[in-house]
C-alpha cells in the first residue's frame, strides 16, 4: 500500500487564550498542499519494520510519529486486530521537520487511515479522528480531505464552506532553520475579541494582507530575522498575500500571476523551495 501525506499552510492562525492545561485555545485555517507530499509503503512483514529516508529528522526512530500512530491503533483496537498484525512502515520524507507544514502529522494520520484499510480493521473516521487528535493537535485535519477551521488546540474541525474562487499558485520557502512547537509558543501573545477567521477568509482574497495574520510572526520575527526577510521577498516578488505558517519556519506566499523570481533569488539557493497550485475554497 502506498501512500502520500500531503503538506498543509494556515492562512491565518490566532492564539486566544492560555488554557488550564497549559495548552492555547486557537482559531486557524489548514489548507492541503497536493504538490508537496511526503511517501509512506505500508507492507507485510514478520516482523514490526520502520525505515525513514529523505530529509532527516531529529530523534529516534521510536519517536517518530508514525512509530507512535502503530502503537496508538493497537493500543486503542487491539480487540479488532488481526492476531497477525505485523508491519513495514517505510517512510520517505520530503517535507522539511520543524517547518510548520505539518509533515509529521500528515505521516501520522495516513499511518492510521493506512493501517485501519491494509488491516481490515472496520475502525471508523470518527474512531480514526479521535486517535488521531491524541497524537497530534493538527493530526486530525489530514483525516478530512478538505479545507478546514481548526478551533480548540486546532482538533476541533469545521469544513471550510465552498466558494467560487480560482486556484492560486503557492511558493513555500523554508529556511535552514527548525522551530520547535515550545519554542514559538514561549513568547506568543494570546488576544481575544477578533474577528472569526472564518468571515476574514470569506472576504475578497486581494484584502487577506490587511485583514488576515499569523500570531506567532509577532514573537518568531524578531528572534529569527530572516522570516521577515523571506516574507518581504515574497511581497516583492507579487504576491497578493504571503505569511508564516504554523508555528514553524515555513513561509509561503500565494499568487494570481507569475512571480518574479528574481525578487527571489538571495533565498532559492538557502531554502528548501515548492511551489504548486491550491484550490481556495
Amino acid at each position: 500500500m502506498l501512500l502520500f501525506p500531503p503538506a498543509k499552510i494556515n492562512i491565518g492562525l490566532h492564539i486566544l487564550r492560555k488554557r488550564p492545561d497549559n495548552y492555547h485555545d486557537l482559531e486557524l485555517s489548514f489548507f492541503e498542499l497536493p504538490f508537496l507530499c511526503d511517501v509512506l509503503e505500508i507492507s507485510p512483514s514478520s516482523q514490526d519494520e520502520f525505515l525513514c529516508e529523505g530529509i532527516g529528522i531529529a530523534g529516534p526512530p521510536q519517536e517518530n510519529l508514525v512509530v507512535k500512530a502503530l502503537k496508538s491503533l493497537r493500543g486503542t483496537y487491539a480487540s479488532r486486530l488481526p492476531r497477525e498484525n505485523t508491519c513495514r512502515l517505510h517512510l520517505l520524507k520530503n517535507i522539511p521537520a520543524g517547518s510548520g507544514l505539518g509533515g509529521g502529522s500528515a505521516d501520522a494520520a495516513y499511518t492510521l487511515k493506512g493501517l485501519e484499510q491494509f488491516l481490515h480493521a472496520g475502525i471508523s473516521r470518527e474512531e480514526l479522528h479521535e486517535t488521531a487528535a491524541r497524537i497530534g493537535s493538527d493530526c486530525a485535519f489530514f483525516l478530512q480531505g478538505r479545507a478546514c477551521i481548526g478551533q480548540g488546540r486546532g482538533e476541533q474541525l469545521h469544513p471550510l464552506p465552498p466558494r467560487h474562487r480560482e486556484n492560486v499558485h503557492i511558493l513555500v520557502l523554508v529556511p535552514q532553520l527548525a522551530i520547535s512547537t515550545a519554542e514559538a509558543y514561549r513568547d506568543c501573545h494570546p488576544q481575544e475579541g477578533r474577528p472569526p477567521l472564518i468571515d476574514l477568509l470569506a472576504q475578497d482574497m486581494q484584502d487577506w494582507k490587511k485583514l488576515i495574520g499569523n500570531d506567532f510572526e509577532k514573537s518568531l520575527f524578531p528572534k529569527f530575522p530572516v522570516l521577515a526577510r523571506i516574507k518581504q521577498a515574497l511581497y516583492d516578488a507579487g504576491a497578493f498575500y504571503a505569511s508564516l505558517s504554523g508555528s514553524g519556519s515555513a513561509l509561503f506566499g500565494l499568487f494570481k500571476q507569475e512571480a518574479d523570481y528574481q525578487a527571489l533569488a538571495e533565498f532559492q539557493d538557502r531554502c528548501f523551495f515548492s511551489e504548486g497550485d491550491i484550490a481556495i475554497p
